[in-house]
């Protein structure tokens, strides 16, 4: 081999081994780097209580398995209990691959009585449980049984303040000023800044109200035995009061 060759051989073979020396370094770096606990909270500062209107969401979604099946339907008049989401929105999916469909996961674990009590206030709890903690619950902080827990304390809370001001206003218009309004007289002066109406529109119904959101404290700091909906929302930051005003099928 000539001297030219040579040379050149070995400064091919030095760029080889310092860059194959960077890649093993930065393998071990990673190897060493903290992993985020599947049910962490790390970025989560706050949190939502997402609650539909059942007949709503039957109008924009008809499809939906809860409404081809009758039991939204069943349910009445009523919110039906959509989840309690981790915020900032990008927490979602926390360690968990994104791209794998709901029904293919392992199913959540819940004790018997909270699997009843889901089921009475959820368009499909069947479907809803195992979407809403991967997609959401993951990102809480805290272990399945008490995540959709709190969500079904909060959301027995909710309807109590929002089914009969709904059900007054079917065939009307309902506005986002009266939803605050109302949280305002039954769950303390300021909470009513702390939630949002949301519309969408429904096939030859127009814009219809859709979804009441309640804005919390992380999930990790509700109380986790008994949590009151009033406590939470004095302690959740404000947010837009949402849509205007829509109909109410």
């Amino acid at each position: 081999m000539k001297r030219g060759r040579v040379g050149a051989f070995f400064g091919y073979a030095a760029v080889a081994a310092i860059v194959l020396a960077a890649i093993v370094a930065l393998l071990i770096f990673r190897d060493r780097s903290p992993s985020r606990p599947t049910n962490a909270a790390a970025a989560s500062t706050s949190s939502l209580l997402v609650m539909t209107w059942g007949p709503s969401l039957c109008k924009v979604e008809p499809f939906n398995s809860g409404c081809r099946s009758g039991h939204v339907g069943r349910l009445g008049q009523s919110f039906v209990l959509h989840g309690l989401w981790p915020q900032p929105s990008t927490e979602q999916y926390c360690e968990v691959p994104k791209g794998t469909p709901d029904r293919n996961r392992k199913p959540v674990s819940l004790p018997p009585d909270l699997q009843s009590s889901l089921k009475s206030m959820m368009s499909d709890s069947a479907v809803m449980t195992n979407h809403e903690w991967y997609a959401h619950g993951t990102c809480s902080g805290i272990a399945p049984p008490e995540y959709f827990g709190i969500a079904a304390a909060l959301a027995d809370q909710a309807g109590r303040v929002l089914d009969p001001l709904f059900k007054k206003a079917v065939g009307q218009r309902i506005s986002a000023r009266s939803v605050r309004e109302t949280v305002d007289e039954q769950l303390g002066v300021g909470a009513g800044k702390r939630v949002g109406l949301t519309c969408r529109d429904a096939s030859g119904a127009g814009s219809i109200a859709y979804e009441v959101r309640f804005s919390l404290p992380a999930v990790a700091q509700l109380r986790r035995d008994a949590p009151s909906l009033a406590d939470a929302l004095a302690g959740g930051p404000t947010v837009a009061p949402g849509c205007g005003q829509a109909g109410v099928p």
